[in-house]
């Protein structure tokens, strides 16, 4: 039987950065992400996880990057807001400038799920 693993998310918060990355920086940036940036995100202590995802079909003039971030709750993501980003918004536009532009959305989670069923 085909199963679907149900999570409920209470509180939680996704922050997506959608970023269009200069194809010849994007090695670049992925390292300064990696080593750099998140590394910092996460000594906020506001958000338990993250993922990188490309995003397909956007390639006109860059890659598209969308960053997602989940925060333990819209508070944490307020304060991140607050005493975090600014000084980190302001490092990663002095490293990349406009070859790595974005824009940021929040969404609530309201659940998650996962596949436990067989393929056929």
């Amino acid at each position: 039987m085909r199963q679907i693993s149900i999570n409920l998310r209470p509180n939680r918060v996704l922050y997506n950065v959608t970023i269009s990355v200069d194809s010849l920086k994007y090695g670049e940036w992925m390292r300064f992400m990696r080593e750099d940036h998140i590394p910092k995100i996460f000594t906020s202590g506001c958000f338990e996880s993250y993922r990188i995802c490309r995003i397909i079909g956007e390639e006109s003039g860059g890659i598209g990057v969308a960053m997602q971030y989940v925060a333990l709750s819209q508070s944490d993501l307020e304060r991140y807001l607050t005493e975090y980003a600014p000084q980190l918004k302001r490092e990663h536009q002095e490293a990349f400038g406009e070859t790595a532009v974005a824009f940021r959305s929040v969404l609530t989670i309201i659940e998650e799920g996962e596949w436990g069923g067989s393929q056929s």
